[in-house]
């Protein structure tokens, strides 16, 4: 995935800050103006109510329409009154007949008012507004109506503007919020271009989108390792918890993150680290009795401050015990246990030959077992020159002679030392783990006749290797799933030594057969080939001693 450059975040961060900043205005400022001119317009109202109010009670104007005053006088005062106001274009004066009395233009006076809003306040009503257009061209009216002393009404006054008014205050508070508008935008720049910085920077120069991108894959890559992750932060509260922690700690990986780490897992000692400060490596987890694991703490620092903790854990468990398998480790221990166990009991019996005063018996019994011993150690150590594969055969045939079974290697069996077939490792799973379940399945067996055989035939063009048993054979129902991991009739924990035999065959692209007829015993036949056609075919069968 490409990583953009920090020119173009930068300038992409800045456009769509500036873009928010200034919708945001724009709908701020669009909102605004239109409460700003619907205040105005009702300010404009009163105003014109106001002017229209106090204009139909001025004495004058009465005096004038009861004709006790001159229209002189009139209009030398409703000229100065409009020159001094700068929120009226004209004022008129009207009888009860629409003769008009008042007006800017000398030209209207005596002509009569036209229109019909003037009827409502003849008729009586109070001052009000209206969008109709006077004979001198107002768009927006007040009108009021004029009564004598005793309240008999004389005629009416209106109080109006122009529409080029109304557009210039229109235009005015537009210019304002337009200027006021730039400067905000201007501003939101200028915070948009620092808030661009911040974002670049604690995104690491990436975009969001893409930080969110990797931020998933590394979430996804974390949970696939086989190695489990838990991170707490400095209140060793739980931040971060993998699958594979989850599962050997035997926690919800879901419900753990956020709680503190000795409420989900009591025996910890992950927070010693936020203690110490110091990292520790390959640490075993005591608190875990069945399960070897390794156990990696770091400390996490921000801007030189401990932040958190981290442990990093190595199930060993599996591997180890595979381990022991494949190197035959496993075999050879047990093999050399078996043997240590079978001296012992001849001691045992040596020994009290001689404590009965039967030294010559004893003397007998030793030279009988070393002569056992020598014979089986020497038949093995002559036919087989593979030491590993020696030792292994020499401990399980004391193994199995220590449980009453009879284990032989067939007279005709030849191996090498560096044999170009398989290397030891292979020979040592694949033969001591077809041995070790021979002598299980004969030490349950009640038959009186226990044994086992192995074969091992090498040529130029094949490898066999064989092992037979007189053991209580195996049902037809398991020899289809034989070399599945984990399927065994001996219980939980087991079914693992034939998987491997498979494993290990299948990579060195060998063939397997087995016959087993109960209560009659099992064979297995592994055998390699060379890839020539034209190589002639071993025989398959074991041939007993």
């Amino acid at each position: 995935m490409s990583v953009p450059s920090r020119s173009s975040l930068r300038a992409q961060l800045l456009w769509l800050n500036v873009i928010i900043v200034s919708c945001s205005i724009a709908l701020s400022l669009a909102g605004t103006l239109y409460l700003t001119l619907r205040s105005e317009r009702r300010a404009l109202d009163n105003s014109l109510l106001n002017s229209a109010s106090i204009l139909s009670r001025v004495p004058l104007v009465a005096e004038v329409l009861d004709g006790s005053s001159s229209r002189e006088e009139l209009a030398a005062f409703l000229n100065d009154t409009t020159s001094h106001v700068s929120d009226i274009d004209l004022i008129l004066v009207a009888d009860t007949e629409n003769r008009i009395y008042y007006a800017p233009d000398s030209v209207f006076l005596g002509t009569h008012y036209t229109g019909t809003a003037q009827n409502a306040v003849l008729a009586g009503a109070s001052p009000y507004t209206s969008n109709e257009t006077g004979p001198m061209g107002s768009d927006h009216s007040a009108y009021a109506a004029v009564r004598d002393d005793s309240g008999a009404l004389l005629g009416f006054v209106v109080v109006g503007v122009y529409v080029r008014s109304m557009a210039v205050l229109t235009f005015q508070t537009i210019l304002r919020f337009a200027g006021i508008g730039l400067l905000s935008a201007a501003l939101g720049s200028l915070l948009a271009n620092q808030l661009s910085r911040r974002i670049k920077a604690s995104l690491m120069g990436y975009e969001p989108d893409a930080f969110a991108r990797r931020f998933h894959q590394r979430e996804d890559i974390l949970d696939a390792l086989e190695e489990g992750v838990l991170a707490i932060d400095r209140e060793e509260t739980i931040i971060f918890l993998n699958t594979a922690a989850a599962q050997m700690l035997s926690l919800d990986e879901e419900g753990v993150v956020g709680k503190s780490l000795h409420t989900v897992y009591p025996r910890s000692t992950l927070d010693r680290v936020l203690r110490t400060g110091k990292p520790e490596y390959n640490v075993s987890m005591s608190s875990l009795k069945d399960v070897r694991v390794l156990s990696d703490r770091l400390p996490l620092y921000e801007d030189g401050r401990l932040t958190g903790a981290v442990g990093i854990f190595r199930n060993r468990t599996e591997v180890t015990r595979l381990a022991d398998d494949l190197t035959g480790v496993r075999h050879m221990v047990d093999a050399m246990r078996a043997y240590t166990h079978e001296f012992m009991n001849k001691l045992h019996v040596i020994l009290g030959l001689l404590q009965i005063g039967e030294p010559e018996k004893a003397q007998q019994y030793i030279m009988d077992t070393k002569r056992t011993q020598q014979e089986a150690v020497s038949r093995i150590m002559h036919q087989i020159g593979e030491p590993s594969v020696a030792a292994l055969l020499v401990g399980k045939t004391s193994r199995a002679g220590e449980l009453g079974i009879r284990l032989t290697l067939d007279r005709e069996s030849f191996l090498p030392e560096g044999s170009p077939w398989l290397p030891p490792d292979a020979y040592v799973t694949i033969l001591g783990n077809l041995i070790e379940n021979a002598i299980e399945g004969l030490n349950q067996s009640p038959r009186d006749s226990k044994e086992i055989t192995v074969s091992i035939r090498e040529s130029e063009a094949s490898l066999l290797l064989c092992v037979e048993d007189t053991g209580p054979g195996i049902p037809a129902e398991i020899q289809s799933h034989l070399f599945e991991r984990g399927r065994s009739t001996k219980g939980r924990g087991r079914g693992t030594g034939l998987s491997l035999v498979q494993e290990v065959v299948s990579a060195y692209h060998g063939e397997i057969r087995v016959e087993s007829e109960s209560g009659i015993g099992t064979s297995f036949f592994i055998t390699f080939r060379r890839d020539d056609p034209a190589a002639p075919e071993e025989e398959s069968d074991c041939i007993k001693s």
